[in-house]
């Protein structure tokens, strides 16, 4: 017997539920609270509690929501075949999520998530497919034949680094900043 389909009423608890809980964790990091989160969403404790067993199953959403969100974006840059539009992609979006994100993101590098849950971003951030934006400019000969293409991929990661990213907001919008961290790239990169 198959289960039944969620409400939508409940879906919306959930996301507003997720939603706080990104909140309270960059505001507070590790030592954000079940009750800090109900509040902020406006649901009583019991409520995130039939949602989520534990205060660790919560954060681990929040880390899966968070990591769908930047694979949707490898795999837009992905699906681009001019490889210099795909860093350009690539960037942009990452930098569009960390406008909301970065806060949080912080938190969990400062020590907010279990070992299991950076391990997850070390994942994403080890993740191979990226090097086929790489390898297709070379073979289309946008990109230098001499790029080691493993270190080109950590490069275009490590740009989208969410503590840089809250370093320079003060001094740019995350458009332009986006857009000098692309140039550089393809400065780099170029043929």
């Amino acid at each position: 017997m198959g289960h039944a389909p969620e409400r939508s009423d409940a879906r919306a608890n959930r996301q507003r539920i997720l939603d706080a809980a990104f909140e309270v964790i960059a505001e507070r990091g590790g030592s954000a609270e079940v009750k800090d989160v109900a509040e902020r969403a406006g649901v009583g404790v019991g409520t995130i509690y039939r949602n989520f067993a534990t205060r660790d199953e919560l954060f681990r959403a929040v880390v899966e929501e968070t990591l769908q969100r930047l694979y949707a974006v490898r795999d837009e840059a992905l699906a681009v075949d001019d490889p210099a539009e795909s860093v350009g992609v690539y960037v942009r979006g990452m930098f569009h999520i960390l406008e909301r994100w970065s806060p949080a993101l912080s938190a969990m590098i400062a020590g907010a998530f279990t070992e299991e849950m950076k391990d997850r971003f070390i994942e994403f951030t080890s993740d191979q497919r990226l090097e086929a934006i790489f390898h297709r400019g070379i073979a289309l000969g946008v990109f230098r034949k001499d790029i080691p293409v493993a270190l080109a991929r950590g490069f275009l990661v490590s740009t989208c680094d969410p503590l840089t990213y809250l370093a320079l907001r003060a001094s740019a919008t995350p458009e332009e900043m986006a857009a000098g961290y692309t140039d550089l790239i393809m400065r780099a990169l170029r043929a």
